[in-house]
């Protein structure tokens, strides 16, 4: 697996030019009809965008509506951004407090969780962080400190020099392939007990939904999420499950103005749809 390295630093006002962004459910629910089409012999797939969600769709095969949900598997891009949003954070509550003299750096190893903006835990990474400026504002370096360590990485920082007044992010991403799978799999995880419990409030009953993950993480390769389905629990009450593929592009049918993908079913009640995908693994 190729080693991954991202460095930046975080300036005021600095402007971002960015690609649209592509419209992953449109994206998704193409590469269903795709393959339901092509490869497990429906005649009829009709999808319908819903207003009021969930579920995202109501996709109807052959005269069978199932509601749909889509969601994505969190891209490096997405992560890169929660955690150089933390790393702002940090800066700004350092410098209105007036103890951030110097140049720091907001450590990321691997893929550690990012506490939500509004959770308990956000405060008490934020107060770690603030402890350790406050603390070492006078020192020219300092060494590294652990802020937080989990099974699926570490969080730290550290003073580099005593000029400046940032933080900057330093992400060390190198996954091994156990990891990748283990992280695919908890990602995975969640996206089904999310989305069951959003559906079940909306009085979907068990084996009638479908779910549509899309590719994002951009780590693993399609047979990573047969295994990663393999720790995940629950997933049966869906109708099915099926993987939207990043990296294998085709035209979409479907939205023309969306990019095309492959894909394949994870899980299915229906034996003849079971692991059936435009994809070779």
């Amino acid at each position: 697996m190729e080693f991954f390295l991202e460095i930046s630093t975080i300036k005021e006002n600095k402007v971002e030019v960015m690609k649209r962004k592509i419209n992953e459910e449109l994206v998704s629910t193409d590469a269903l009809k795709h393959v339901l089409c092509t490869i497990c012999g429906c005649k009829n797939v009709h999808i319908h965008l819903e207003n009021n969600d969930p579920p995202d769709f109501t996709v109807t095969v052959d005269d069978m509506p199932y509601p749909t949900e889509v969601t994505s598997i969190v891209s490096r891009k997405q992560y890169s951004a929660q955690c150089k949003t933390f790393a702002r954070t940090i800066q700004q509550n350092a410098t209105s407090s007036g103890i951030l003299f110097g140049t720091y750096t907001f450590i990321i190893s691997r893929f550690p969780i990012i506490p939500k903006p509004k959770s308990k835990n956000v405060r008490q990474l934020l107060n770690k962080a603030l402890s350790y400026i406050g603390d070492t504002r006078e020192q020219k370096i300092y060494p590294e400190k652990k802020l937080v360590q989990d099974n699926s990485g570490k969080i730290s920082i550290s003073k580099r020099n005593d000029t400046g007044s940032t933080v900057g992010l330093l992400w060390i991403a190198g996954m091994r392939e156990g990891e990748i799978v283990n992280k695919l799999s908890e990602l995975i995880q969640y996206a089904v007990d999310d989305k069951k419990q959003k559906l079940q409030d909306k009085g979907i009953e068990p084996k009638s939904a479908l779910l549509l993950l899309y590719d994002a993480f951009g780590y693993a390769e399609p047979i990573d999420a047969f295994t990663a389905m393999e720790k995940v629990s629950d997933y049966d009450w869906f109708h099915s499950i099926f993987w939207a593929a990043s990296f294998f592009d085709r035209e979409n049918m479907s939205f023309p103005e969306e990019p095309g993908r492959e894909g394949l079913f994870l899980f299915s009640h229906i034996p003849s749809w079971n692991r059936a995908g435009s994809i070779s693994v």
